[in-house]
């Protein structure tokens, strides 16, 4: 199957981030960008809220193209909702809990698109950072930790696979999958870039891919529609507007950078 955005194989490149707009929270309280889905006319966006106990509530939030909300749900108890992926057979969002102060490490729920209630939660057997779904294969991937172990999944999520891979010195964040491959954004942390780690479905990694963007940005969440790449960022500190969205360009390099 091929990739749904535009890697051919043995090159090497970099992504260049273009702003495409800043957008608003939907409430004072949610104002911090975690994960999302875009269909291509709308970003499903889970903006949270955490308390002074560390616990978290979530509107997913809807965003047209120029980033102007049109719809939010009622806060959600999803968490950190660190990644969300889409299920079409389901028609609802797969929303990666990622964790919490009761240790919520394992956990994901199913979000009804249409009503954007919470319809399934459920524990899996291994930890994941963030879970993405592939229709292309009816299989789904997630990320344990720092990165240093992906976990491949049946469309029923049953454990198929786990390998361990080289554990990335930037920091864990969401992951976008299709056919061909897994995406992994990540953002920067201590020296290390911002970047996206493309594995195969074997694990093995032919690309990585640093990313050119602002400082003090932080990249949430990776989405790919009709071979363009988008991703949404946290901004600081929190005014009028708490998020931008990107389109990331892939230029291509001699080699690695």
């Amino acid at each position: 199957m091929k990739s749904k955005w535009r890697l051919e194989e043995g090159k090497h490149y970099v992504g260049v981030c273009h702003p495409i707009f800043r957008f608003a929270a939907p409430d004072e309280r949610h104002n911090v960008v975690q994960g999302c889905y875009f269909d291509g006319e709308t970003y499903y966006v889970a903006m949270v809220y955490k308390d002074e106990k560390g616990y978290e509530t979530t509107r997913i939030t809807l965003y047209d193209r120029q980033g102007v909300i049109k719809s939010a749900s009622e806060p959600l108890m999803l968490d950190h909702a660190n990644c969300m992926t889409y299920h079409p057979g389901k028609d609802a969002l797969i929303v990666s809990h990622c964790q919490s102060p009761d240790k919520h490490y394992n956990r994901y729920s199913a979000v009804d698109r249409a009503t954007l209630t919470i319809t399934e939660s459920g524990d899996k057997e291994a930890p994941f950072f963030s879970m993405a779904y592939a229709p292309e294969c009816d299989r789904y991937v997630s990320g344990e930790w720092g990165g240093e172990t992906l976990d491949f999944w049946d469309g029923e999520m049953n454990l198929i696979k786990k390998r361990d891979v080289e554990q990335p010195k930037s920091l864990s964040q969401g992951v976008f999958a299709d056919g061909a491959y897994c995406y992994f954004v990540r953002s920067s942390r201590a020296g290390a870039g911002a970047e996206i780690r493309v594995y195969d479905w074997e694990g093995e990694m032919p690309y990585r891919i640093p990313l050119r963007i602002e400082d003090e940005i932080e990249p949430e969440n990776l989405n790919i529609v009709n071979g363009e790449a988008y991703i949404l960022c946290n901004t600081w500190p929190k005014n009028e507007t708490v998020g931008i969205a990107y389109r990331v360009e892939l230029i291509e390099v001699a080699k690695e950078a």
